[in-house]
Order: C-alpha cells, then sequence, then structure tokens
C-alpha cells in the first residue's frame, strides 16, 4: 500500500535531516498521527461552514506536513484546494474536503506500515 501512498524519498531526507535518528523520525510521525486527523477534520469542518479562509489555512498546514512525510497526494489535493481557496471561490470545497479527509486516512495507515529503522539502509526510489 505505501509505495503507491508515500515517497520513500521524502522520509529518508527527512531521516537524513535528524542524524539518521529512527527514534527522532518516529517522534515526529507519532506527532503527524495526531495532528493531521485534527487538521482533515478541521478541513471538513471549514468547507461545511463555509469558511474560506479558515479552509485555506488548515490546508496549508497539512499540505506542508504531508509533503515533509512523503504524502504526495495528500499534499496536492491539499495544494489544490489551498490555491482555489486562495483565488476565494473553492469550486466544490466539501467534496475535495472529503477527498482530503480519504486522503490523509489512506495516508496515514501507510506511513504506519512503513519499517522507519530500514529507511537508511534502503536505496534511492
Amino acid at each position: 500500500m505505501e509505495d503507491d501512498q508515500i515517497d520513500r524519498g521524502a522520509l529518508r531526507k527527512l531521516l537524513a535531516l535528524l542524524g539518521n535518528d529512527p527514534a527522532e523520525l518516529e517522534d515526529l510521525l507519532s506527532d503527524y498521527y495526531q495532528d493531521a486527523p485534527d487538521l482533515a477534520q478541521r478541513i471538513v469542518d471549514s468547507a461545511a461552514r463555509g469558511d474560506v479562509e479558515a479552509l485555506r489555512i488548515a490546508s496549508h498546514s497539512l499540505k506542508s506536513n504531508a509533503r515533509d512525510f512523503g504524502a504526495l497526494r495528500l499534499s496536492d489535493l491539499c495544494a489544490d484546494l489551498e490555491k482555489e481557496c486562495r483565488a476565494g471561490s473553492p469550486r466544490d470545497p466539501q467534496q475535495a474536503a472529503q477527498a482530503i479527509r480519504l486522503a490523509e486516512e489512506t495516508a496515514r495507515q501507510a506511513l504506519s506500515e512503513i519499517e522507519i529503522s530500514g529507511l537508511s539502509a534502503e536505496s534511492g526510489d
């Protein structure tokens, strides 16, 4: 599952920035596992309320976090919604929010299946 959802190269880069310390990356992932569902729910709630500014901010935050951990599909969906919000009129914010929520769940599951301690030993993608 994770091969389609997660860019392992991004995880390896992050691991290298952390001094190749898998425990540090695990700590960051733990924070992500806690924060990402909350951000996705904030996106869903903001879309339901029609709050474009809150939608933009939450999309931006989740986009950045997702990209850092290699969840590129999720990051791209958030980037698209953020761009539409910046333009002032997202086309179908509720549909986009639901797609983001589902992509977040899928990415979080895929990340949880990756053996972090083995990342530094892997060759490039």
